[in-house]
C-alpha cells in the first residue's frame, strides 16, 4: 500500500494543485490528510474541493481547522486569539467559507489508523503538540500503536526513528531537504514521519513539500514541488491579508 501524505494545506491552492499533480506522476493508493486545510491563505474552497476529490481514507483536524470550527460556534476557545494573525485571517476565511466546506472541517477526526501506521496532526500525547526534537518523540513514542506515526505541524519534513538494542533505545533524526529523499524504516524500529507543509514550508526551501509512504517497503519518500508563488501573493494582496503572509513564501519561512 503506497500512501500520499499531505499536511499543513493552509488555503494554498496553488501549492496544492501542484502537489496532487506531482503525487499522480509518481502513484499513490489511498491519501491520508493530517491537517490544517484552512488558515494563512485565501483559497480554502478551492482546497477543501481538492481534498474531497482525493477521498483520503483519513482527514483529520488541525489546529487552525479547530479555530475555524470555534469561530463558527462562537467557542471561547477562539477569544483568546483576538488580536493575533491567525485570527485575522481566519475571521477573513469565515465569510466566504462554502457550506461543504464548513461539512468537511466538521466531519475531521483527532486520529485514524490503518495497517501499519497511526496518524495525528501534531503528536499523540497531545494533538498539536509540535514533534520537533528527539525528546518529543522520546516523549510521545509510548503512545505510538503502530510501527509508524504519521504527523505533520512543524511545517518541517522529517523523521525520528527508534530502534530496541541490549544498551537501550537508539534514536536517529532524518531532515530532507532535496525532492525524492527517502528513509526506509528499519524492521524492528518505530518511527514518526512528517512529510512538512505544502502550503508555508518552513525549512528555508520556498516548495511544497508532501510524502509518499510505501508500507510493504517501509520506505518514506518526501517530494519537494515548485508552484506558482506569483499568484498566491497576488491573491493575498488583493484579499488585504497581513503583507508578512506573502514576503514569507519565498522565503521558505
Amino acid at each position: 500500500m503506497r500512501l500520499l501524505v499531505v499536511s499543513d494545506v493552509h488555503a494554498n491552492a496553488p501549492a496544492f494543485e501542484a502537489v496532487v499533480r506531482d503525487a499522480e506522476r509518481h502513484g499513490f493508493d489511498e491519501a491520508v490528510f493530517l491537517g490544517d486545510l484552512v488558515g494563512y491563505h485565501p483559497f480554502p474552497n478551492e482546497c477543501a474541493a481538492l481534498l474531497e476529490r482525493l477521498a483520503p481514507v483519513a482527514t483529520l483536524l488541525g489546529n487552525h481547522d479547530a479555530l475555524m470550527l470555534a469561530l463558527i460556534d462562537g467557542d471561547d476557545a477562539y477569544e483568546s486569539l483576538e488580536e493575533s494573525l491567525v485570527a485575522d485571517v481566519l475571521t477573513r476565511q469565515l465569510d466566504g467559507l462554502e457550506p461543504a466546506t464548513v461539512a468537511l472541517l466538521r466531519a475531521m477526526r483527532d486520529e485514524a489508523s490503518g495497517t501499519g501506521w497511526q496518524a495525528a496532526h501534531g503528536a499523540f500525547r497531545h494533538r498539536f503538540e509540535y514533534l520537533s526534537t528527539v525528546a518529543n518523540a522520546q516523549a510521545n513514542l509510548p503512545y505510538l500503536q503502530e510501527p509508524v506515526g504519521l504527523v505533520g505541524h512543524t511545517h518541517v519534513p522529517k523523521v525520528f526513528a527508534s530502534v530496541r538494542t541490549s544498551d537501550g533505545e537508539l534514536w536517529r533524526s532524518v531532515a530532507f531537504r532535496a525532492t525524492g529523499e527517502r528513509y526506509r524504516v528499519p524492521p524492528a524500529a518505530r518511527a514518526f514521519l512528517n512529510p512538512g507543509a505544502v502550503g508555508q514550508p518552513r525549512d528555508g526551501i520556498p516548495l511544497a513539500s508532501y510524502g509518499l509512504y510505501d508500507g510493504s517497503l517501509r520506505r518514506f519518500e518526501v517530494r519537494r514541488v515548485p508552484y506558482d508563488v506569483n499568484r498566491v501573493q497576488k491573491a493575498l494582496k488583493e484579499a488585504g491579508y497581513p503583507a508578512s503572509l506573502a514576503l514569507r513564501l519565498p522565503l521558505g519561512r
